[in-house]
């Protein structure tokens, strides 16, 4: 019993080290899975994300005995042949579900077989729960019968809680990073972004000498439009405005939204203003000012655009737009 003990508590050890030097779900999740069989002695641990419209259980880490064990298992919440009945419960009524006899309980019969044949006597499945949801599970299996009583499981329900909690934390750190660098309404990278992509674009420029153009992009009027259509129209503008620049550009890494009617463009190695002018006189322009459908209605849409050339016209980003501003 204390050997037993001991294995867990090694797992949540290891886990909960992991958990504070590792901030990837993927990286996280694998690891684990690893600490689970190596540092627990667990026979095999995977980690499943569920989709609460499909109802599907997706397995993203596994360690252990695996051996094609998941792919003859129906990974789902429904009530269906061949599925996991321990997996549906948990996720359904979102506790932990135990069988400590595979070989004798109603709910693995049809799992018993391909189980005991990789040595599985006990599983556990652990649901990881996230604003009061089930967004995935945890599943360790033992070798031995009877493995997970009321202190495992006690310390297992802790493990499970801290991996919800990391993935709570890792999810509101995306979030921070999503919004320091696009911006919400467009998915368009911000200014922030932008410059620093522009940068890196003319220090290529510079080594291979050639030339670079930054373009800002001025919608035309939408102060006016905000008023009369209201903040829902000019949002809708906004962003249709943003997914027509995206087609048109060569790689949606050069565009952004720099402000709050303006986007920008970094176009790369042309040999001058010219090229970039024809460019958007033939190509941008006219995509950028088709007419938008606002309910029953047509809005037209006009742009303006303003050119800066490096080297000539500034050495950095900023300069840049500065300049290409000036020019709007």
């Amino acid at each position: 019993r204390i050997m037993r003990l001991n294995r867990v508590y090694a797992v949540l050890s290891g886990i909960n080290t992991a958990i504070v030097r590792i901030h990837d779900r993927a990286e996280l999740f694998k690891e684990a899975c690893r600490v689970a069989v190596e540092e627990g002695n667990l026979a095999m641990a995977w980690v499943g994300m569920f989709d609460r419209d499909s109802g599907l259980v997706t397995p993203v880490a596994v360690s252990g005995n695996e051996s094609g064990y998941l792919a003859g298992i129906n990974l789902t919440v429904k009530d269906v042949p061949g599925n996991c009945r321990l997996l549906a419960t948990a996720l359904r009524e979102r506790r932990d579900v135990v069988s400590n006899d595979v070989e004798h309980d109603p709910d693995m019969e049809h799992l018993a077989a391909e189980a005991l044949a990789r040595g599985f006597h006990a599983v556990i499945v652990l649901p990881l729960i996230l604003n009061d949801q089930a967004i995935g599970v945890l599943v360790l299996y033992a070798s031995e019968r009877d493995f997970f009583d009321a202190e495992e499981l006690r310390l297992l329900r802790e493990l499970a809680g801290d991996l919800s909690f990391a993935l709570d934390y890792i999810a509101k750190e995306e979030k921070l990073d999503y919004l320091a660098y696009y911006d919400v309404l467009t998915g368009m990278a911000n200014r922030t972004l932008f410059t620093d992509r522009c940068n890196q674009r003319l220090r290529a420029a510079r080594e291979i000498g050639c030339k670079c153009a930054v373009v800002l992009i001025d919608v035309e009027r939408f102060n006016q439009i905000n008023e009369t259509f209201g903040r829902a129209v000019g949002d809708h503008v906004l962003h249709t405005t943003a997914e027509r620049l995206m087609a048109v550009a060569a790689d949606s890494g050069s565009v952004a939204r720099v402000g709050g009617d303006h986007f920008a463009i970094v176009v790369d190695r042309i040999e001058d203003a010219a090229i970039v002018a024809h460019l958007l006189d033939h190509s941008v322009h006219p995509r950028l000012c088709e007419d938008i459908d606002i309910g029953p209605d047509k809005l037209g849409i006009s742009c303006k655009f303003g050119i800066a050339i490096y080297p000539g016209d500034g050495m950095d980003a900023e300069v840049l737009m500065t300049n290409a501003e000036a020019a709007l």
